[in-house]
């Protein structure tokens, strides 16, 4: 039997090509640099997927498309950041958490940018 990815991890595998790429990819591009193992039929739903939900842009060239991601990692991530604070009852709570968690090289650059703000 064939080991699954965990639910989210071909679009997240997706994603990393298309932002470390810096370029426009067909789906053939995809196919060839995240997931050669799968079908290229599965990478074609998964880009159709990421379009539909506003994460990548798409433009037509000859018979396939290409596709852009919408946002920088960075953007990306602070805004799924922003979903689960909005998502949660207890924001204080959660920061909280996040920072006994956080390293101190980590608290140092966070402390660094809350001062800038």
């Amino acid at each position: 039997m064939t080991e699954r990815r965990p639910m989210g991890g071909l679009e997240n595998e997706v994603m990393a090509h298309l932002w470390t790429s810096g370029s426009p990819a067909t789906p053939a591009d995809v196919h060839r640099a995240a997931a050669p193992d799968l079908a290229y039929t599965t990478i074609m739903t998964v880009l159709t997927r990421l379009w539909d939900k506003g994460i990548l842009e798409r433009e037509r060239k000859g018979r396939a498309y290409v596709y852009t991601p919408v946002r920088t990692e960075a953007e990306h991530r602070a805004a799924e950041m922003e979903l689960t604070l909005d998502g949660c009852g207890d924001r204080h709570a959660v920061l909280e958490s996040f920072l006994r968690r956080l390293g101190t090289q980590d608290r140092r650059q966070l402390r660094t940018l809350l001062d800038q703000s």
